[in-house]
């Protein structure tokens, strides 16, 4: 599947993702840290600094490379504002006693309050609100108790804290990032109706209203047009694809995806082959067969068997090999990482994106490195960089990159 094709079918996704009408947004309160063990420092209470302090939550874990190079930069920044009534604190899901392990080796270097999180309550709150799997990642708590910001604690998080901290109370969002997290819900809702094949009528009232708003806004989206037909069209072909994903993986007769096929077929993208999707499932269930037994008991057979039909296992879908390798070298929950599939994994992402990914890049650069390469690492961590736009994400690669070249010293 063409990257091309492959952004239009993303094209809902990629547009809405983050602008679901469960998701929490800027502005939304901020919620309840629910912890396990402090492991550093005084306990957090948001409610009870409400009105009095800026809090900057950030979810971390000690096995995370790019966390480990932004503590130093969070300890500078809860230093330089800590006479501002900014509070940092840093929050694992880890067992304590690994948690409190590092700190006490950081010493210093970590000098701010550490946390572990209560059964993943404090990262459903946070993480999975906002729809983040990655970390490091962090959130600014203003002083009304309301999410202020979240990104990579190496992106503009000190620019966020010297706004914010600049004067006491100052709001963290103006009017016109409400309207348009507004916005955002409604065309969330939008697409979320024309995926059920809703006819014209039916959404002929949210037109009117999404194209008003984006009018008033100057775009909903800042630089991207907004194509509400595009949007349908995708949301549409998107639920259809989800259905025959169901039913290849149900057994389900030729004759039920042929008749999948046909009613998609005014929806799909230009050049599209449902043909190159089932070869995307049959990478995708072998690898979830594979995930559920390297992070449960599997035993050393299955998992090895399991790895060969992964590593057989024939994909032309950049994005879903990368997100297969980036998953075997940082997910917390597997026993059993094998670094070298992993890195096969990455070599057929960048193979098929043509190396114009950065986010793909990222990933090999991260495969190199754990299969102790470091020199190749900082070659294509820098390529990355490259290509990166600017922003919290070429901060991220950075910041990595430092960590790589570290290794070479």
């Amino acid at each position: 599947m063409n990257h091309q094709i492959k952004s239009c079918i993303a094209l809902a996704a990629g547009l809405l993702a983050s602008m679901s009408s469960f998701a929490a947004k800027i502005g939304d309160p901020a919620a309840a840290l629910s912890i396990g063990e402090w492991i550093k420092g005084q306990p957090v209470d948001l409610a009870a600094v409400k009105g009095e302090k800026i809090v900057v939550v950030e979810f971390w874990a000690t096995w995370c490379g790019p966390c480990r190079t932004s503590i130093p930069h969070l300890t500078e920044l809860q230093q330089k504002f800590a006479d501002r009534d900014v509070v940092f604190v840093g929050i694992s899901d880890e067992d304590p006693s690994t948690v409190r392990e590092f700190v006490n080796k950081m010493g210093d270097k970590m000098d701010y309050i550490v946390a572990c999180d209560a059964n993943r309550q404090t990262s459903d709150g946070y993480m999975k609100a906002f729809s983040k799997n990655g970390i490091p990642q962090a959130f600014v708590v203003d002083r009304d108790g309301n999410i202020a910001w979240e990104g990579h604690p190496m992106g503009d998080l000190e620019k966020t804290l010297e706004r914010l901290a600049s004067v006491p109370g100052k709001k963290a969002t103006s009017p016109e990032d409400l309207k348009r997290a507004e916005a955002l819900r409604k065309l969330r809702e939008y697409a979320d109706l024309a995926a059920t094949g809703a006819p014209a009528d039916k959404l002929a009232p949210l037109e009117m209203e999404l194209t008003t708003l984006d009018r008033e806004l100057g775009g909903l989206e800042k630089g991207r047009k907004l194509d509400l037909a595009a949007v349908s069209r995708a949301a549409r072909f998107q639920a259809l694809a989800r259905d025959y994903q169901r039913a290849a993986a149900a057994g389900k007769s030729e004759a039920e995806l042929a008749r999948i096929e046909q009613e998609a077929k005014p929806f799909a993208p230009p050049g599209f082959k449902f043909s190159d999707l089932r070869v995307a499932f049959g990478l995708q269930r072998v690898f979830q067969d594979y995930y559920r037994a390297v992070s449960g008991n599997g035993d050393a057979a299955t998992v090895a068997e399991l790895g060969r039909k992964v590593e057989l296992a024939q994909s032309n879908d950049a994005e879903l090999l990368n997100e297969a390798a980036w998953t075997l070298l940082t997910d917390a929950k597997i026993r059993t990482r094998d670094v070298k599939l992993a890195l096969k994994l990455a070599e057929a992402a960048v193979k098929v994106s043509g190396g114009k990914d950065a986010g793909i890049l990222d990933t090999y650069a991260r495969a190199l490195f754990e299969n102790g390469q470091p020199a190749e690492a900082v070659t294509q961590q820098k390529r990355a960089i490259a290509i990166a736009g600017d922003g919290d994400k070429k901060a991220e690669l950075a910041a990595t990159l430092k960590e790589y070249e570290a290794k070479l010293r």
